[in-house]
């Protein structure tokens, strides 16, 4: 939704066709952060989310569009860079990084199918299929985000192999989850007997 928004989205494209520097106010967290001299790039959406991919300070990033709240162009101009521009159509998704890391998950025979089908992990690859059913498949990703909500909607059928410390920080935040899970049944079992 850009209601109220549309110069912003506009000043934004401008920028961007131009290849103007910008700067912008960020707020996160109820604070405003302010940019200077950012390379605007790209504006995306994702899952019905605008985002403006930018550069700042030699780092390409993702910038929320609803979370922007003014923008400057500035008189500098940039030069394209022709390993972003690359990285922004080879990339399916927000999370940028130069330095990915590969994932190799464990798919259960029940819903080998869906991946099979089409690619639910963004840079999917199936690896192998095993006589069993099972898959297991390899992806490269940019920030832990971009992986765990997708291995936390399969869960039980979906297991991460490597690298093995996401799979012990998934076993964490799961076993926390069930901690509160049983607080709030005990409270609703002493409220049900009152």
């Amino acid at each position: 939704n850009l209601v109220g928004k549309e110069n912003l989205f506009k000043q934004l494209e401008k920028a961007i066709i131009s290849r103007c520097h910008i700067s912008l106010g960020y707020v996160k967290d109820n604070v405003e952060k302010a940019y200077t001299k950012v390379e605007p790039y790209k504006l995306m959406n994702h899952k019905g989310i605008w985002y403006l991919a930018a550069k700042d300070n030699d780092k390409l990033k993702t910038f929320t569009f609803s979370r922007i709240e003014r923008v400057h162009l500035l008189e500098t101009h940039f030069v394209d860079s022709p390993q972003i521009d690359k990285m922004l159509i080879e990339e399916d998704g927000i999370w940028f990084n130069e330095h990915k890391k590969k994932i190799v998950l464990n798919i259960a025979k029940e819903v080998a199918v869906y991946f099979k089908r089409r690619d639910l992990i963004a840079n999917q690859v199936i690896e192998k299929e095993h006589e069993d059913g099972t898959l297991t498949v390899s992806a490269l990703f940019g920030h832990p985000n971009q992986i765990l909500p997708i291995v936390r909607y399969w869960i039980p059928h979906i297991h991460i192999i490597s690298p093995e410390d996401l799979q012990q920080a998934l076993d964490r935040e799961l076993a926390d989850y069930l901690k509160l899970g049983n607080i709030g049944l005990k409270w609703l079992f002493l409220i049900t007997i009152a």
